[in-house]
């Protein structure tokens, strides 16, 4: 069995094939560096500093290979031949599969304006993102502007409010949380938010990031 992914989903399923007594061989694939992790703490704890990486982990790193699961990390999939059973890799090399599970999850919306591939221009996906967003507050930023008000842009505003950071959350639509949540609840947070000193811009798009 070939897994495609190494976030939650792809490690829950290695988990679950061992215990349910699949005795052939497992490989992981995925273009994170690390060995499995939780994504949620890294716009919340972990970028805080209140969890180490270690305490995100999904398992020790002994885990898998006590487990016989081949774990190949840095590497994406760059093409799937289905009748050879075949993936192509971005490192150069190619794996066979019998069973192949997707589990690859998605990527942050890109900003499609000037300016959105400047290095001050951060996205949150994985340990990698987090760490550079850590990376400038260590450095001194103080200043900071949070584009999208969903879950993960109200948990990264919250956390940098309680780093010092000044802080400006612009959001397109009309409240927060719009997709997932009540007018009312979408009133509480925004209300929140600003009693904690947030500067909440709704009905706000952005045109051009400035360096």
């Amino acid at each position: 069995v070939v897994i495609v992914g190494t976030g939650h989903g792809g490690a829950q399923a290695a988990i679950a094939l061992r215990q349910h007594g699949h005795e052939g061989s497992i490989l992981m694939i995925g273009r994170d560096d690390a060995p499995p992790y939780e994504r949620p703490p890294l716009s919340k704890e972990y970028l805080a500093g209140d969890k180490g990486f270690e305490r995100i982990m999904i398992r020790p790193e002994t885990f898998w290979a006590q487990k016989d699961i081949t774990l190949r990390l840095g590497a994406a999939v760059t093409s799937i031949d289905p009748h050879a059973h075949r993936l192509t890799l971005s490192d150069g090399g190619s794996v066979t599969y019998r069973k192949l599970i997707w589990s690859g999850g998605g990527d942050p919306r890109r900003l499609p304006v000037p300016g959105a591939v400047l290095p001050q221009v951060f996205y949150v996906r994985d340990k990698s993102d987090a760490d550079a967003m850590m990376a400038a507050l260590e450095a001194g930023a103080k200043r900071a502007v949070v584009i999208g008000g969903g879950y993960i842009g109200l948990e990264a505003a919250a956390v940098l409010r309680k780093l010092g950071c000044e802080v400006t959350l612009v959001e397109m639509l009309p409240r927060l949380l719009a997709r997932v949540a009540g007018e009312e609840l979408s009133t509480f947070y925004a209300e929140e938010h600003r009693r904690q000193g947030v500067d909440v811009r709704l009905s706000t798009g952005v045109h051009a990031v400035l360096g």
